[in-house]
């Protein structure tokens, strides 16, 4: 007696069919890449304590608005170094001086570089600045161009007349002000952070951002609205540098931002650079500028720089900058 096994299969449409066999094959390879990541998360070094972050954003949307503070909350928790999920990398804090230290002097060689992101990319040509460019000879040629000309004792020295000047026009202001109406407060932290910044922009560029009262400067009012700008875009936490697939969506809206800002950040130093080299063509009373402006445009025309060192004029509009950035040490709220 013979007996035959016959396997019937239900009669089922081709296009379910293959639904099932991509969801199926979809299954497989999540699990693989998967169990590669937790294997390989098994190999590599522990990473320092930290919160759990949500899917895909990571610990970004627990940040807030005060990263700063937040931050230093965190690190009452879970102490002075301690790891965040920003999408798809990993960021290590360090909370205090100490651990600082350890990143920024011991083993500063190791960390020199910054992540790529959408400021140094569109915002400093293409990370033509010292902030955002890649360490090596060109870098270390720039920093020390910034080093000797902006931030040593004798750049300091050399702009002394400025600071007095500015000092003494606020002094100036808050009389007229007193004078006029003795019972008015004085707004003293915006008058000390206005005298700053005028002075800081002086020395780089050799004009104020923000012009004297009654003074109707449109060149001044135009810096002044680009550099407040730039301070508020550069302190926004961009999603899309840290989520690739969000990038290209631009979620927060600051690429666009980025953009158009750079392009009236390009025309303006176009302006003041034409400005600068048509003043020193034909200096007044035989001065010659000592803003940092006019410094590295004569090196810009030095025939017989390094090429490997030799400084551009792309180069000058992201070192000046880097030296706007530095206005952002002085809160934007207390300037108004």
């Amino acid at each position: 007696m013979v007996m035959e096994l016959v396997l019937a299969t239900p009669d089922l449409p081709t296009p379910l069919l293959l639904s099932a066999l991509t969801v199926a094959v979809s299954v497989a390879v999540c699990y693989v890449l998967f169990w590669k990541q937790q294997q390989a998360a098994a190999r590599r070094a522990p990473l320092p304590p930290g919160p759990r972050g949500w899917p895909v954003l990571g610990n970004l949307p627990q940040l807030g608005g005060k990263t700063h503070q937040t931050l230093h909350e965190l690190t009452k928790v879970y102490g002075p170094l301690l790891r965040l999920r920003f999408g798809s990398s990993d960021v290590v804090v360090a909370g205090s001086a100490a651990v600082a230290e350890q990143f920024l002097r011991v083993h500063d060689a190791n960390f020199s570089c910054r992540p790529p992101n959408s400021g140094g990319e569109l915002m400093a040509y293409n990370y033509q600045d010292v902030v955002f460019a890649p360490y090596g000879p060109r870098w270390r040629a720039m920093r020390k161009v910034c080093a000797v000309n902006l931030f040593s004792a004798r750049a300091l020295d050399d702009i002394c007349d400025v600071r007095e000047r500015e000092a003494a026009l606020m002094v100036r202001s808050l009389a007229e002000q007193a004078a006029r109406d003795r019972n008015t407060p004085v707004a003293l932290g915006k008058a000390v952070n206005v005298c700053t910044t005028n002075a800081l922009s002086r020395a780089a560029v050799g004009r104020r951002v923000f012009a004297a009262a009654g003074a109707g400067d449109e060149g001044a009012r135009e810096f002044k609205e680009i550099v407040l700008e730039v301070m508020e875009v550069g302190g926004v936490l961009n999603v899309g540098d840290f989520v690739p697939a969000l990038r290209w969506l631009d979620p927060q809206g600051v690429v666009g931002r980025m953009k158009k800002l750079h392009r009236r950040f390009d025309d303006m130093m176009n302006g003041i650079i034409a400005d600068s080299r048509k003043a020193r063509a034909t200096p007044a009373d035989g001065e010659e500028s000592k803003d940092l402006l006019g410094l590295l445009l004569s090196m810009v025309e030095d025939e017989g720089s390094d090429d490997e060192v030799r400084i551009t004029e792309t180069d000058v509009k992201a070192l000046i900058l880097v030296s706007s950035r530095r206005f952002r040490s002085f809160p934007i709220e207390a300037m108004f």
